[in-house]
């Protein structure tokens, strides 16, 4: 495992144990593994970004829908994009990460935590990875994370990803990238509060 690997499964970690002496200290219930969750605001001075991706069969493209977040739990920005291509559902979440990091990068190199709903993109930056065209994105992944001050990569099931989920869906009818600022789409906005609760 890289140095980098081990540094962000640290930080991971230690992030997961503040959250639960957090919530045992305020009396809610430590859910089990696999449990549905809700979406969750950093820590002071971290930014969170989802990210997702969306395959439809027969499509040239895949979607890719990114929102940002900051320690207050505030919308920061967003952005919905295609990309061209045919890839496996694996490829295509490994893609979504990899587009979203220098977009990312142009505004901030601040403390980051990219949530995604895809264990593989998860375990293969923690992990040892191969030659496949998956690992190739991956690696590139990890070369981008060392621009940033502190970068954790963190799997999430789908129910704490909703709106990055439907901005990879808007990508298949809005055929121009899209990016958000400030003020939220109303779409936006009300997924926002479903995720927090």
């Amino acid at each position: 495992m890289s140095v980098f690997g081990v540094k962000s499964m640290v930080l991971n970690l230690l992030q997961e144990w503040n959250r639960m002496l957090k919530d045992k200290e305020v009396g809610h219930k430590i859910q089990p593994i696999g449990a549905v969750r809700k979406w969750s605001r950093p820590a002071e001075g971290w930014i969170k970004i989802n990210t997702d991706a969306a395959c439809k069969r027969g499509c040239d493209h895949i979607g890719i829908g990114c929102i940002v977040r900051n320690d207050m739990g505030s919308f920061v920005r967003a952005r919905s994009s295609a990309v061209r291509g045919i890839f496996h559902p694996r490829e295509a979440e490994a893609i979504s990460l990899k587009e979203v990091l220098p977009w990312n990068k142009e505004w901030t190199n601040s403390k980051c935590i990219y949530e995604t709903n895809s264990k593989f993109s998860v375990d293969a930056i923690y992990g040892t990875r191969g030659k496949s065209y998956f690992d190739t994105i991956m690696d590139d992944c990890v070369e981008l994370f060392k621009h940033f001050e502190q970068v954790l990569v963190v799997f999430v099931p789908r129910s704490v990803n909703i709106v990055a989920h439907i901005l990879a869906h808007v990508a298949y009818y809005e055929s121009n990238l899209k990016e958000l600022f400030i003020n939220a789409l109303e779409f936006i906005d009300c997924n926002l509060i479903l995720e927090d609760y």
